[in-house]
């Protein structure tokens, strides 16, 4: 096995230095938003179905619920044991992914729909569409906004192409600002990014690993394979002293290995004695939960879990490390 997983590294490294990462011609040309307005109401699910990200914005905490097709909110004192106290923020999405704001302008990745949609928020409490930008390479599916370029990064999972959106005043318009192409991710899936300083981290399943590019030209820095029992990654994120990976499956599939795992390095994934399972110590039960994305808020780290069916329902947790490398477990999220 371990000569599989080398020859498997040595090819993918092979082929991410044979490829350059160049800036692609934009073309995810914006239009207007259907303009819908969606007044407050609650949402009539008691449990989400298939939920990718939870996260903490503006006062408000979210929760993508992919399978039934919607972004669902909650003040604080509505959080609840169930979402049936959670409020819809948009239900005419197909399949969405994440969620991320600059404090103004709400950015959703509409995924089956190819596209990602923005939003605001009125006095009255109630969520508006503003823009629609369309043909967002192959099902988009992770967002974040960079607080550091003012930069709306937007990552589609198919055509490995990162698209760069800016909000040029403080109006609520975005515009494209350029797309950056990594041939090598071209038709294979890959599912995340994490800004991690001065670099960005991609995960992704079709490749069998992390890869690592400079954030501001996207050269290539390193790529970090992982072992067959990793091989179904999804978010790799630098937390303390630590970095902690989400996996949904094995390389062959099997979502009953589906688990979080931590490791001082990248490199580190590679081999299994080299990485730590915390998925029990954030609440998780292999073969019952499937962990996804790990977002960062409010100095905390949320951790959703989407349950495989019967007593097991979707949830979500928040964490830290400290400074000791101990895991803090917080509040546990429906």
């Amino acid at each position: 096995m371990m000569n599989k997983l080398i020859k498997a590294g040595m090819g993918l490294m092979l082929a991410a230095v044979m490829a350059l990462a160049v800036p692609a011609e934009a073309s995810a040309a914006p239009g207007l938003g259907t303009g819908a307005f969606f007044p407050n109401r609650y949402n009539e699910y008691e449990s989400t179905y298939v939920s990718t990200q939870t996260t903490y914005m503006n006062g408000l905490y979210f929760t993508v619920d992919c399978y039934h097709d919607r972004i669902i909110y909650a003040e604080p004192e509505n959080v609840g044991t169930n979402t049936s106290r959670w409020k819809i923020m948009a239900d005419d999405l197909n399949r969405p992914h994440s969620i991320c704001s600059d404090g103004m302008i709400y950015l959703v990745t509409d995924t089956d729909n190819n596209r990602v949609v923005t939003y605001t928020r009125i006095k009255t409490g109630e969520f508006i569409e503003l823009q629609s930008f369309e043909n967002v390479g192959i099902r988009p599916h992770y967002c974040v906004y960079d607080e550091a370029s003012a930069s709306f990064y937007v990552w589609s999972s198919y055509t490995g192409e990162m698209f760069i959106y800016k909000r040029p005043s403080r109006g609520y318009t975005l515009r494209l600002d350029s797309v950056k192409k990594l041939d090598y991710l071209n038709g294979v899936y890959t599912r995340s990014f994490t800004i991690d300083g001065n670099n960005i981290l991609l995960c992704s399943q079709g490749a069998g690993g992390i890869i690592s590019v400079d954030k501001r030209t996207f050269a290539l820095r390193g790529v970090y394979p992982v072992s067959d029992e990793l091989g179904g990654v999804v978010q790799v994120s630098h937390i303390g002293a630590h970095y902690y990976l989400t996996v949904s499956s094995d390389r062959f599939g099997d979502q009953s290995k589906a688990t979080i795992v931590r490791s001082a390095t990248l490199g580190g994934f590679f081999y299994p004695g080299q990485y730590e399972d915390v998925n029990e110590l954030l609440g998780g039960i292999k073969g019952t939960a499937v962990p996804y994305y790990l977002t960062p808020a409010a100095g905390v780290y949320f951790a959703r879990f989407m349950g495989l069916g019967g007593d097991c329902k979707d949830f979500a947790v928040t964490f830290a490390e400290d400074p000791f490398g101990n895991i803090i477990l917080g509040t546990r999220f429906p």
